[in-house]
């Protein structure tokens, strides 16, 4: 009996061992976040050597018992324990590691291991911006990666994008990093680049990284890699989006009752004061009382326009052969009636591998882009303006049509008002047409000598061709006096690089590894631009086609320039026991820019990294994943400054003899100078990588030092020389500061995913040197906005200060009473001008009392990004600041000044001082105090903001049925981009500066063309 119920017992036991032992089928899929297949991602069960890996569309299949738990990983994603359970089907999603991805990054001249990075490197894959309907690759980088300010400088289509990587190192060169394009350096912007062909931007910051650039890499590196094709499956992709546009804000102007009231508050203050000029006001009462809203002329020039986007993709290969094939249609209308820009473009990259030896390959690019610009400058005006600007001013009493259908042709009443035309007009009827053909073409080869040594080679070009067709017709005011002005120019850039490297690369005894990198580099530059124009047209039906029948033909203009830089380089890479890594880089530049006693200059750099992750030690804290200290000292430098500038130049001059003869002449315009050399900067940088928690948060901080030398500056000399100024290497700038960037996977469970990238950066800029001068006034403005504020400086050069201070008076209010005045003891001043500060206290308002009245340069910029997916929805939010910067309004200094009838002012302009205790911010009508003062700082104003950039929710579509053999994937989306503004700023947007990447007008809003919002949908879909 006792032997039987152990019988019994044992066979149950094995019953239920055999039973936990069998095994099932299980099949599955591993996808993306984004429910993109991950083909040859690795399916292995726990605790055992047992796996397979999934196929190009992402599935698998295992045998596996019930109990059993798989592990899921891919190479940039966060690994994944899944229990098998009842379950024969899996779908495992996998979340991005911030960490991982992006494994191994595109640095200058290679590729290197992210781990293995010495350098401050940061990167960004084109699919964390793939639903923004951006029209510049540079916009990708916007508030995404640290220590990089980006900032659309002009908002109007295909207008330019500012990038400052750490600071502003030049006075007088230029401050925009080198953009290098599929291995192409000195490629220019990235305007013509579409960004729907990028597949990933790397932003190159400190010395360790740069220096392998030279004298082009003070100002920072961006690496652009396009797409290349695929070796394991073929796919057409398409993708398309449409929306619209429209401006955010307005400026609140007075209607036309408020306007007529304020003119003959204007007149009749005048009459009162000299009666001997009296003049009627320009309107009746009767004429006022029947005025009413009138004509809001920034909503006649603004509209709500389109935006839309086409994109078609060929990928594939196989083992040997790789490729992709790429159209592209952009077409951006602009707010401002008749401005746009489209652009159409054709991309094929090829990778073939002919031997195990030897691979070939080139990429290409051909872009054909149309601009209809919206011009900053109106002719006819009698101070600087444009269709922005005179819109605002415009008088609003005025109809855009007359009773038969023509334009208002002039601001009136006539004797009252500023001579200013139609802006609608100006804006309809003015031809500014831009055409740009860009081809972009880099081949290259690689042999590999023996095992680890490898020679590569490349040969590109880059040409564009540029024209311009402008015409102002002689039927609105700004083509009266010339009778039509017409205007044709074109101009070509083309270069040509061969490049030559060797790489060796070997481990040594698993304790030593070595990477030796040395190369050899050829380019030239070639510009050559003409221009001819002429007026008086009896017809404006040919516009700018035939200005050969124009009567006053003005002289043509033509010119060429060539540069060129031969470089040679090295960089070792050396790794002992996989954490203690050493970096060092040399490169030598000699350059036709700078003069015959410098012309080479030697760039070196080095840098250590530490693993600390890999010591004995960090293994008893399990909650640190990984830990790097960074270290790295270098020089680069930075020679974008005109051709020939070493040189003696000549200039033309034309001369009128007796008898009306006209001759040309050539005349010295500058002192050569043959020892002009590079800016050089020195860089310093200390950083740690830190990921915690299973690489679920990691965190990346720098601290950097640079300090430049041998600025380029134009230093004063005495006129008797004949010349006033000479271009000589001297003055220095500092630039410090600290960078931060967390990226976390908050949840990743379920159906569930929540990821957040921040960013922020703090930089602060200093001059250290002017060639011993201690300030200089600076800025671009007109002359006749400040006629007597030392020339129309809006800033100040000062050692000690920012590049970017503005300088002028501060004001302090509005004089009240004779008393106040009076016990001042100020003059020239009456009750309701404004008030200045009198710092030195002499009594007296003048040029001494100035000082800096804002920092145009931020205290920080930052940026964070949440994306949450649930099932098939993706939601991403991206949030983008900056703090503590000032902006220069002088649309305030028009729109708010008084006395200075130009034209219609802001609406601030009905709470102006009437009386004493009226106002204290707005002065009197007729005051003409700040016309002649210079800039104030009140019209000086906080540019902080925070923005809600984009907004984008996107659904993937689940596989349909039999249509899932036809279309792998398919994806929809709707996008708000700029959706919310917080700030002070009064302006239309505090992102501006209507001066470009100027270095010495830093922020300044003048005219500038309005920031718009905009929402898209589109769809993807995957064939």
């Amino acid at each position: 009996m006792i032997r039987l119920k152990l019988l019994i017992t044992g066979m149950l036991w094995l019953i239920l061992i055999t039973a936990g032992a069998q095994t099932k089928r299980i099949s599955g899929k591993v996808l993306d976040a984004q429910n993109a297949p991950l083909p040859g991602a690795s399916v292995l069960l726990k605790g055992s050597t047992t796996g397979t890996v999934t196929d190009a569309e992402g599935t698998f299949t295992i045998n596996a018992p019930a109990n059993a738990v798989l592990v899921v990983s891919y190479t940039g994603y966060l690994a994944k324990e899944v229990p098998v359970g009842q379950s024969t089907t899996l779908n495992i999603t996998l979340a991005e590691s911030p960490q991982l991805l992006s494994d191994v990054v595109v640095v200058g001249y290679g590729t290197q291991r992210k781990r293995d990075l010495t350098g401050s490197i940061a990167s960004i894959s084109q699919t964390e911006v793939k639903n923004l309907p951006i029209a510049r690759a540079d916009q990708i980088l916007q508030g995404r990666i640290s220590g990089v300010q980006v900032t659309q400088t002009n908002a109007e289509p295909g207008g330019n994008i500012s990038i400052r990587i750490r600071g502003t190192n030049s006075i007088n060169s230029g401050n925009e990093p080198l953009f290098v394009i599929d291995g192409f350096p000195g490629a220019g912007d990235l305007n013509s680049i579409n960004p729907s062909d990028i597949e990933s931007i790397e932003v190159l910051k400190d010395a360790s990284a740069t220096a392998i650039y030279g004298s082009r890499g003070a100002n920072g590196v961006v690496i652009v890699t396009t797409k290349k094709g695929s070796s394991k499956q073929s796919s057409i992709n398409f993708e398309a989006y449409h929306g619209v546009q429209s401006v955010s804000k307005l400026y609140d102007m007075m209607n036309a009752r408020e306007f007529a009231t304020y003119l003959n508050d204007v007149q009749g203050l005048i009459n009162q004061e000299t009666p001997a000029s009296a003049k009627a006001l320009p309107y009746t009462p009767e004429q006022v009382a029947a005025l009413g809203e009138g004509t809001n002329w920034q909503k006649e020039v603004l509209r709500t326009a389109p935006i839309s986007n086409y994109q078609l993709n060929f990928l594939g290969g196989n083992s040997d052969t790789r490729y992709n094939l790429s159209f592209n249609y952009f077409n951006q209308q602009g707010i401002v009636i008749n401005s746009g820009f489209q652009r159409g473009s054709i991309r094929f990259n090829l990778d073939k591998k002919i031997s195990d030896k030897i691979n070939v390959g080139f990429t290409s690019q051909l872009t054909r882009s149309g601009e209809n610009r919206a011009l900053v400058n109106t002719a006819g005006s009698t101070e600087m303006g444009g269709i922005i600007l005179d819109a605002m001013r415009f008088n609003p009493a005025l109809p855009v049509r007359d009773q038969a259908g023509t334009y208002t042709y002039l601001n009136g009443p006539a004797g009252y008002l500023e001579l200013v035309g139609n802006p609608v007009a100006y804006a309809n009827k003015v031809k500014n047409q831009y055409n740009n053909l860009r081809g972009l073409l880099n081949f290259f080869a690689d042999y590999e000598i023996v095992k680890g040594l490898k020679l590569r080679s490349t040969a590109g070009t880059d040409f564009n061709y540029a024209s311009l067709e402008y015409y102002v017709p002689s039927d609105i005011y700004a083509g009266s006096n010339s009778k039509g002005t017409a205007t044709r120019s074109s101009g070509n850039r083309y270069s040509w690089v061969n490049e030559n490297t060797l790489t060796y690369d070997r481990e040594f005894n698993k304790s030593h590894a070595l990477t030796l990198l040395g190369g050899l580099t050829f380019q030239e530059f070639y510009n050559t631009e003409f221009a001819a124009s002429n007026s008086n047209f009896f017809t404006n039906l040919l516009e700018s086609d035939n200005i050969g029948i124009g009567a006053n033909v003005l002289p043509p203009s033509s010119s060429r320039s060539k540069n060129s830089l031969m470089s040679y380089f090295g960089r070792a890479n050396y790794r002992f026991l996989d954490k203690y890594l050493f970096t060092f880089t040399m490169r030598a530049d000699g350059s036709s820019r700078f003069g015959p006693n410098n012309k080479w200059g030697y760039f070196p750099s080095g840098a250590f990294a530490w693993r600390v992750i890999d010591e004995p030690f960090m293994k008893s804290v399990p909650v640190v994943s990984d830990l790097k200290l960074r270290a790295s000292y270098g020089i680069t430098g930075n020679q974008e400054i005109a051709s020939y500038s070493s040189f003696a130049r000549y200039t033309n001059n034309a001369y009128t003899l007796g008898g009306g003869t006209r001759v040309i002449g050539l005349s010295p315009n500058n002192i050569p100078n043959p020892g002009i050399s590079w800016e050089s900067t020195a860089s310093l940088d200390f950083g740690v990588d830190l990921s915690v928690l299973s690489n679920r948060i990691t965190f990346t901080a720098d601290y950097y030092y640079k300090r430049t030398r041998d600025l380029l500056l134009n230093v004063s000399i005495p006129v008797s020389t004949g010349y006033s100024t000479v271009l000589l290497n001297a003055g220095g700038v500092q630039n410090k500061g600290i960078e931060l960037s967390v990226n976390s996977v908050n949840v990743n469970s379920g159906r569930f995913k929540w990821t957040t990238a921040a960013n922020l950066s703090a930089n602060r800029n200093k001059v250290l040197d002017l060639n011993g001068e201690y300030e200089r006034f600076v800025g671009t403005s007109s002359g006749s906005l400040f006629p007597s504020a030392s020339n129309g400086a809006t800033s100040v050069l000062r050692v000690g200060e920012p590049i970017g201070s503005f300088y002028g008076y501060v004001f302090e209010g509005i004089w009240q009473t004779p008393d106040e005045i009076s016990a001042s003891k100020r003059t020239g001043v009456r009750p309701g001008d404004p008030r200045y500060a009198d710092l030195n206290g002499d009594g007296v308002l003048d040029a001494k009392d100035r000082t800096i009245i804002g920092r145009a340069q931020p205290k920080f910029i930052y940026g964070l990004t949440n994306n949450f997916t649930l099932g098939n929805f993706n939601l991403n939010v991206f949030l983008q600041g900056v703090q503590g910067s000032d902006i220069l309004n002088l649309n305030r200094y028009y729109l708010e000044t008084g006395g200075y009838i130009n034209g219609n002012k802001l609406k601030s302009q009905t709470q102006r001082w009437t009386g004493p205790g009226t106002s204290n911010t707005i002065a009197k009508a007729n005051s003409t105090l700040r016309r002649g003062t210079g800039i104030t700082s009140d019209v000086v104003e906080d540019g902080s903001f925070l923005r809600v950039k984009t907004v984008s929710l996107s659904y993937t579509l689940p596989k349909l049925g039999s249509i899932s053999n036809v279309l792998k994937s398919a994806n929809v989306y709707v996008t708000a981009q700029n959706l919310f503004t917080f700030t002070k700023y009064s302006g239309y947007d505090p992102e501006v500066n209507s001066f470009g990447a100027s270095n010495l007008s830093l922020n300044t809003d003048f005219n500038a063309y309005p920031n718009v919002r905009t929402f898209t949908a589109g769809i993807r879909l995957g064939l």
